[in-house]
């Protein structure tokens, strides 16, 4: 399982395309296969299984400013979109990798 369909699975496929004119499930409106309204937000839990790290470690990250986030009152909220960009960032980067090959 790819990380976009992992950050889809937890949105609930809010993300997908209508052509019609029909509310959606949740009641918002859709039209000409555009999404009207708001990209729900992930919880500090949600987001860190998509990154498989612990809530608490994400929730470090995002006060250090070390990951795209927002404080909503007491809570740490994350935009799967704003994630994803910065997963892809963070692969495409020139930085060292990990482990370094050593010669002996």
């Amino acid at each position: 399982m790819g990380r976009s369909s992992a950050i889809g699975d937890i949105q609930g496929g809010a993300g997908e395309n209508r052509t019609t004119d029909q509310p959606a499930s949740d009641g918002k409106h859709l039209s000409s296969g555009e999404f009207h309204g708001i990209e729900s937000l992930l919880t500090s839990r949600e987001a860190s299984q998509v990154l498989k790290i612990h809530p608490k470690v994400l929730e470090r990250m995002a006060q250090r400013g070390e990951v795209p986030a927002l404080k909503v009152g007491k809570f740490w909220r994350y935009r799967a979109t704003a994630l994803d960009a910065w997963i892809n960032s963070r692969l495409q980067s020139e930085r060292q990798p990990c482990r370094m090959k050593t010669s002996f």
